[in-house]
């Protein structure tokens, strides 16, 4: 009897067919979690939305709306979905929690070598990752930009306008 690496067709199918509830439940804890980072110190928000949101994507897209819509955190999901840009506040405080988290961990817990080792190792490689990805400092600038010279334009449509004559013509 040979054992096949391969997944078998039936298994395959039955994972296909439940792959959006699969993604729909782990996205609805990934909101979870964002909201509960909310409310903890140290607990990201964003991060977790951002992964809700993917997951919604690959289940429920109507459900990614509000998410890059919300006030606060829209801009920044939104940012890293379409472009895969963090902006360099979020790199900042991304970084310094993991670090922050990491001291304290360290000082409360105590652990071996081997786990210090092991969390540091992964959390180095998070955050050179996290430091490595586009910002959206010039597309912001950009947009910025974009829209200083459509206010001034539309200033220099508006005082170009034909002003009613009040006085009669000449004959």
């Amino acid at each position: 009897m040979q054992v096949s690496a391969r997944i078998p067709a039936k298994l395959k199918a039955i994972l296909e067919s439940h792959r959006r509830q699969i993604f729909n439940l782990l996205a609805w804890c990934c909101f979870g979690l964002g909201f509960v980072g909310m409310l903890v110190p140290l607990m990201p928000t964003t991060v977790f939305w951002i992964c809700a949101a993917w997951l919604w994507l690959r289940s429920r897209p109507e459900r990614v709306r509000f998410l890059i819509d919300h006030p606060r955190f829209g801009e920044s999901i939104r940012d890293f979905l379409e472009h895969g840009e963090i902006c360099p506040t979020g790199k900042k405080a991304a970084i310094l929690s993991m670090a922050g988290s990491y001291l304290i961990w360290f000082s409360l817990i105590g652990p071996g070598p081997w786990p210090a080792i092991t969390v540091a190792t992964i959390l180095t490689l998070v955050a050179t990752w996290i430091a490595t990805r586009p910002d959206n400092r010039h597309r912001r600038r950009t947009r910025q930009q974009q829209a200083q010279v459509r206010v001034g334009l539309d200033e220099l449509v508006s005082s170009a306008e034909p002003v009613a004559e009040t006085r009669s013509p000449s004959r």
